[in-house]
């Protein structure tokens, strides 16, 4: 993660620029901006305001509708059989992002992004649709997990809540000329390496486990584990307020 960190910080630094160079450009926060977004990280909602006149800040949220899916998971019985199960698995992504664009040319809409998007650790939980009965233990990766009184056993991927992002990206988020425009970005949000646990009642705790089992769930976590970072592709549509 020294990269993303390294480019984060690099980029803060072009717009902290000295008070006085600030208000001889008279470009500070002296206009406002609405954009709704939708894209790879799903719908959002986010202001924007100049920093200078190379500089503008953008924060909101964006959020990833749900989706869940179905699939097999091995279990092995009180009697030392062999079964499958039926788990689902869902998926749900929601974050607070604070973004700044940095327009190397006046008179061009291209710019350069650097921010980071900050929301929940758990990308990704997984659970049987069928109870299990009592001594029977759910294959999760390397691991047995027996599950709780209710006969289901709970598994999630987690990755950082802080995760930085990088971008280009075309469009003014505070449009010069009219009060309507319409940017799209491309960049990369940083997630670090995904863990993947599972719940234990025996130990009354999550647990780390590898995912290298057969079955269609163990196969989900296993590839959503490989995955360090998270393509952003977006287009937003801009009102300028004034």
């Amino acid at each position: 993660m020294r990269l993303p960190n390294t480019i984060i910080v690099l980029v803060l630094a072009l717009f902290m620029q000295p008070r006085a160079i600030q208000a001889q450009d008279n470009y500070i926060f002296n206009h406002l901006s609405a954009e709704f977004e939708a894209g790879s990280t799903g719908w959002g909602f986010s202001i924007s305001a100049p920093l200078t006149r190379y500089v503008t800040l953008r924060t909101g949220f964006t959020s990833l509708p749900q989706f869940s899916f179905k699939g097999d998971v091995n279990y092995t019985s009180n009697d030392g059989t062999w079964n499958e199960v039926e788990a689902k698995a869902k998926m749900h992504m929601t974050d607070f992002k604070f973004l700044a664009e940095i327009y190397p040319f006046n008179n061009c809409a291209f710019h350069i992004t650097g921010g980071f998007y900050l929301g929940k650790e758990d990308l990704l939980t997984a659970e049987n649709t069928e109870p299990l009965n009592p001594g029977d233990g759910l294959e999760i990766g390397e691991q047995i997990v027996f599950p709780g009184t209710d006969g289901i056993a709970h598994a999630k991927l987690k990755v950082n809540t802080f995760k930085p992002y990088v971008g280009l990206g075309f469009g003014r988020s505070i449009p010069a000329n009219h009060r309507f425009n319409v940017a799209c970005d491309l960049g990369v949000v940083f997630w670090g390496k995904p863990k993947v646990e599972a719940w234990s009642p025996l130990s009354d705790d999550w647990l780390e486990v590898t995912t290298t089992k057969d079955g269609d769930v163990n196969k989900t976590l296993n590839t959503f584990s490989k995955i360090k970072a998270w393509p952003v592709a977006n287009i937003r549509f801009i009102y300028r307020l004034f």
